[in-house]
């Protein structure tokens, strides 16, 4: 009676197993996949707004952010390595509540200071654009709120 469980139990272990070890690595890999559409680099979102501009604005646009990108460029890497830093700092072995902190508040520096600085070619960009180019830009914006409602603030 006992071999015959054990004939039973194993397979059915195994399968058990294959299947909780598939659910997992399908949700890790589905979170992962949606918070990267959610971190949309900025070089990656000016080349998306400009490919669904008219091609007139897609010029005029693209023109401005080239142009003023040095302005902004330095924020971004300094955003990026007060973001790398603040993950450290949170997944250090040893957990430091006021470095954390210290992390928090420089990465929220930084991006304010992205913000500052990005802000002003932005608007200048925007205002290269038709209307209905801003509307394309307005309407591809809804879609991916609907696409991925848990990113959005």
């Amino acid at each position: 009676m006992v071999s015959r469980w054990r004939r039973i139990a194993l397979p059915a272990s195994l399968i058990l197993n294959l299947f909780l070890v598939a659910v997992i690595g399908g949700h890790w890999w589905q979170t992962h996949r949606n918070a990267g559409a959610g971190r949309m680099s900025v070089a990656r979102a000016l080349r998306h707004a400009e490919a669904i501009l008219p091609p007139q604005d897609a010029a005029a646009f693209g023109a401005v952010m080239r142009r003023d990108e040095p302005r902004y460029l330095d924020s971004i890497r300094r955003l990026r390595e007060a973001r790398q830093k603040l993950w450290a700092d949170i997944t250090a072995d040893a957990f430091d509540k006021d470095q954390v902190a210290q992390g928090l508040a420089g990465w929220q520096t930084a991006y304010d200071g992205f913000l500052h600085d990005i802000s002003g070619p932005l608007v200048q960009a925007l205002g290269q654009v038709s209307a209905d180019g801003r509307r394309k830009l307005i309407a591809e914006r809804r879609v991916a709120r609907e696409a991925f409602p848990r990113l959005q603030n």
